[in-house]
């Protein structure tokens, strides 16, 4: 057990906190959930003393014969220990063998052998709800679940939820999986409806996440949500789409054991390892939901993989392709490997030479892509070339149909694609061979349309319409070195790691994403697999709402990951892992011997009406005191000082382009921009000669109306993709 003071002038914190809540062989499941976490007070309350609290944890207990559920205030505490007194205690006598359990806006659902109860404190006591709505549900209520095996519940809010007078908030929507019968799923509606879906399943885990409801499929490990959001759902057996599925794509290892959802990452998890989903779609149509995912277990972390994987190489392996695509390559001679840097868990691969090199004969899966999409991502480190060096090439022999990426003797990469019509080639224009891990993004949308990514921020792009790159049985793949003859242009000073073709397009804000998930990898001492020491199954995952950190629980270890990489390896308390829950800096374990808390030293209280304050519906504004994007330039446009500013471009006759960093949500910010060099006429104007989400155009005249220097200053606000 573990205790922490902190002290800070004008502050009064708490202690930090840890330790048992109760010793108990029979959990099952738990949920953190209060006021808090919905973002709002029920019925206007915020705390009410010894119903609820603002932060709370309810453990769902196999008592033999009965289910017991406890509700534990998670803001309490004494001398160190979380306070073990609970809040209420509901028995459930009918329902013998508890599965599950989820919350919302003070709601509990609870599924077991019987179907689903509801508990609620909203008539002035913790009590089960067997009148009203929502309430607890059987093959024999109205209405009537499908049959009374459920073996996993969701929570949550639908596109368009109703309003619920006794909350004051909106009604949640709840889902569940059966574990037997006709029926895989069933969503229960806010309006009082029920609507099941057919199929029967293996998995246990469902979500809703942004108006849509996730669930296991037919198919063992595969996973599917609603086509249409939840609103829409008006009848049995809705339309459905594909959100992930072994041995094919979106591509995952499987979801048989669990999933987590926040609103723009997921994880999932079976005996196979965990698998990450991010750039979810928002968008409310019946298109797919996933955007990339990432495959983690012992052996290899496989970055992100966009929807249509072609192949994903140099994971933990020089020749083995760790999509389900299989396309192996060959490792010709020996291409030396070693960590990417020193004690991190991803392998680097390189340098080559024209006999030591990776290579993979022509193949159906990009051979004939004809004037569709095609898309080339890798991570380099490089001392500098002295002549061209291929890093991802696909070429015939002759070259006159090729995608390409490549550094040239001038330490620039260079992009080239060249079809049946004509070709295109552009570069970064830019240093890149600083013996520093770069992440290069080559996406070509169409024969028309393509840009290149240097650490996730666009630094080039072309219209050339190339016509058609299809030349079936012609276009060899070699990573380290020229496709067409697996011996020319080696990578002689250059390593490589995670490189991916897919036939997806990711968006500019995906790449973003990619790169900020991988770059933590390529650091000292990075870890970035399962860190179980004797299996790749994974028990449960937990994707904080805070801070989109995921909670990953094995028997025998406890893993934070943040992005792709490992944030923290909390000690299993005792025994075996089971389950674990995180909200921001606490975190909830349950084990084979207890339910064990940990948290941090601050004023929950306090943290929980922030976020509470932060997450209502109150209109909410740019806060100005705080820009941005900012720089300070000489008058020949050099940066002497920037912070989200990557470079400024002179166009000449006053006419500039601040480029951003990290790009803006939209065009839609503000840009104060202002020049204190009164040369040729007088004070200057600047105005907004357009732009968009990754830079700003800026037209600088002196008081006659002529061309101006650059500006000196130039400062914006808004918000970022990123946030």
């Amino acid at each position: 057990m573990t205790v922490t003071k902190v002290a800070q002038a004008g502050l009064s914190l708490t202690e930090a906190f840890s330790g048992v809540l109760q010793t108990n062989a029979n959990f099952v499941d738990q949920v953190i959930f209060g006021p808090a976490v919905d973002g709002r007070a029920w019925n206007g309350l915020w705390n009410k003393a010894s119903v609820f609290s603002s932060l709370m944890l309810a453990t769902i207990e196999d008592e033999g014969s009965n289910t017991e559920i406890n509700i534990w205030d998670l803001t309490q505490q004494s001398a160190g220990s979380p306070s073990t007194t609970v809040l209420a205690t509901v028995d459930l006598s009918a329902a013998a063998t508890p599965t599950a359990i989820a919350a919302c806006m003070g709601y509990l659902i609870v599924s077991s052998e019987d179907g689903i109860a509801i508990i609620d404190p909203h008539s002035g006591a913790w009590a089960e709800r067997t009148t009203g709505w929502p309430r607890t549900l059987s093959s024999s209520t109205a209405p009537a679940l499908t049959n009374n095996d459920v073996v996993s519940v969701c929570a949550g809010l639908s596109d368009q939820p109703a309003y619920d007078p006794r909350t004051g908030g909106p009604f949640p929507t709840f889902g569940l999986v059966y574990g037997t019968g006709a029926d895989c799923s069933a969503i229960i509606k806010d309006d009082g409806t029920s609507y099941d879906q057919a199929g029967t399943v293996g998995g246990k885990g469902c979500a809703i996440f942004n108006g849509f409801f996730v669930y296991p499929d037919t198919a063992a490990g595969r996973m599917k949500r609603n086509g249409l959001p939840i609103s829409t759902i008006t009848a049995d057996d809705w339309a459905e789409n594909d959100m992930g599925q072994p041995g094919s794509y979106p591509e995952i290892l499987g979801s048989d054991q669990q999933i987590s959802f926040s609103s723009t990452l997921g994880a999932l998890c079976d005996a196979n390892g965990l698998s990450l989903v991010s750039g979810l779609n928002q968008v409310k149509s019946a298109i797919q939901g996933i955007g990339m995912s990432a495959l983690i277990n012992r052996t290899y972390n496989t970055g992100y993989l966009p929807v249509d994987i072609r192949g994903a190489w140099l994971a933990n392996s020089n020749t083995v392709d760790r999509s389900y695509k299989g396309n192996t390559l060959t490792n010709n001679g020996t291409v030396p490997t070693a960590a990417v840097a020193s004690g991190a868990e991803l392998t680097a691969y390189g340098v080559f030479s024209g006999s030591n090199n990776l290579t993979r004969a022509s193949d159906g899966d990009w051979d004939a892509i004809g004037t569709g999409t095609l898309y080339e991502s890798i991570w380099f480190n490089s001392t500098g070339p002295s002549t061209t060096e291929y890093l991802f090439s696909i070429s015939n022999s002759a070259q006159n149909i090729r995608m390409e990426m490549r550094l040239n003797g001038t330490d620039t990469l260079n992009l080239i694609v060249q079809g049946a019509t004509a070709y295109s080639s552009f570069d970064t224009g830019f240093d890149v061979s600083d013996s520093v891990w770069h992440k290069a993004d080559f996406v070509h949308v169409s024969s028309t349309e393509r840009y290149m990514y240097i650490d996730g921020v666009e630094v080039g792009s072309a219209t050339t319409d190339t016509g058609s790159i299809t030349s079936s049985g012609n276009l060899p793949l070699g990573i380290g070195v020229f496709g067409g003859n697996g011996s020319s242009g080696p990578a002689t000073t250059t390593k490589l790691a995670l490189a991916r073709l897919s036939a997806t397009a990711p968006t500019a804000t995906q790449i973003r994403q990619m790169y900020d998930a991988e770059k933590g990898m390529f650091v000292a001492s990075a870890e970035c697999l399962l860190q179980s020491g004797s299996t790749d199954a994974v028990l449960d995952v937990n994707v904080d709402p805070l801070t989109g950190k995921v909670l990953v629980t094995q028997t025998d270890a406890i893993t934070v990951f943040d992005g792709l990489v490992v944030d923290s390896k909390p000690t299993v308390n005792s025994g075996s892992s089971e389950k674990g829950k995180l909200w921001g800096d606490l975190r909830s374990e349950q084990n084979s011997a207890n339910a064990y808390v940990t948290a941090p030293a601050t004023d929950q209280r306090q943290v929980n009406e922030m976020v509470r304050g932060l997450a209502s519906e109150l209109p909410k504004g740019v806060d100005l005191s705080k820009a941005k994007a900012w720089c300070v330039t000489n008058s020949d446009s050099t940066i002497r000082a920037s912070y989200n500013v990557r470079s400024i471009t002179d166009n000449g006759a006053g006419d500039y382009e601040v480029n951003w960093g990290i790009p803006f949500k939209s065009n839609s910010y503000c840009v104060v921009a202002t020049s204190g060099n009164p040369a040729n006429g007088g004070s200057h104007n600047i105005i907004s000669n357009g732009g968009s989400a990754t830079k700003v155009k800026l037209y600088c005249t002196n008081s006659a109306g002529n061309p101006a220097d650059t500006p000196v200053c130039v400062v914006a606000f808004g918000e970022l993709e990123n946030e």
